[in-house]
């Protein structure tokens, strides 16, 4: 399940930093119970090193210009929040509908609306939209001894073999039980490599993901947890907040809108 809020007042523009992913994450802490905010940043699920927190959430998304170092939504903006843990969005729910408004670094931003949205009906084969950029990663050792994060990019297969991968990590921890992913898969469908390339500092680190559209095929589980907890790593960060996309008939604005997944 997901949360839609429409931030902002009419007339009334709002800015936030242009890399926002760490300031709106710690928000979303803020704005839960004391002690499940605790046991998700502290503890989150699974065991050993592999261990989600079982949430993401989108880009704002809107027209906006840049302003130095930040970004202004002149016409407000849209975000989605998105958990298969009904009690962390209960609990959000309720703070926001409480408060009223966000506030990162020194602007109040007033919520506008709050709806919830349900799991889409499971198809086998979609095309998935990113509201946010997908990010797959892997470490590794220099001939020095050194260490570098590689990012895959969409193109290479092991951006889909790693995508569905941390998609079967994820239902065994969530589900309690292994799904057999079969023939599934994620792969690009409409993505320019250059205009959906991201870069985002996320606590002092430079994260690259991609956005865009993408192929994607697997088990009803696999579906779920994709739309609930998000495709690839970081999702709490804000990054593989993904939704189902659906073409609109063959017009100009709708070129438009595939040109701008």
């Amino acid at each position: 399940m997901r949360l839609r809020l429409v931030l902002g007042k009419r007339g009334e523009p709002f800015r936030v930093p242009r890399h926002y992913n760490y300031p709106l994450q710690s928000l979303i802490y803020r704005y839960l119970d004391e002690h499940l905010a605790t046991q998700l940043h502290d503890v989150g699920f699974g065991d050993g090193a592999k261990r989600f927190k079982f949430f993401t959430f989108s880009r704002l998304i809107g027209d906006f210009q840049q302003a130095g170092d930040d970004l202004v939504f002149p016409k407000g903006a849209t975000l989605y929040i998105a958990s298969p843990n009904m009690a962390f969005l209960e609990s959000l729910l309720m703070h926001l509908l409480t408060i009223g408004e966000l506030t990162i670094h020194n602007s109040v931003i007033p919520i506008f609306r709050i709806e919830a949205l349900p799991m889409p009906e499971y198809q086998e084969e979609v095309i998935l939209r990113a509201l946010s950029p997908i990010t797959i990663r892997e470490t590794l050792q220099q001939c020095d001894g050194k260490r570098t994060t590689y990012y895959y990019a969409p193109t290479e297969p092991e951006f889909s073999a790693r995508i569905i991968a941390n998609l079967a990590e994820k239902v065994l921890i969530w589900y309690g039980r292994s799904v057999e992913p079969g023939d599934a898969f994620c792969i690009p469908y409409a993505v320019n490599e250059a205009k959906n390339f991201h870069m985002a500092n996320y606590k002092g680190t430079w994260v690259k993901g991609w956005t865009g559209l993408y192929r994607f095929r697997a088990p009803r589980e696999y579906f779920q947890m994709a739309l609930d907890a998000g495709l690839g790593e970081r999702n709490s960060g804000g990054f593989g907040c993904v939704e189902v996309y659906t073409p609109r008939p063959y017009t100009k604005s709708s070129v438009r809108e595939l040109n701008s997944a």
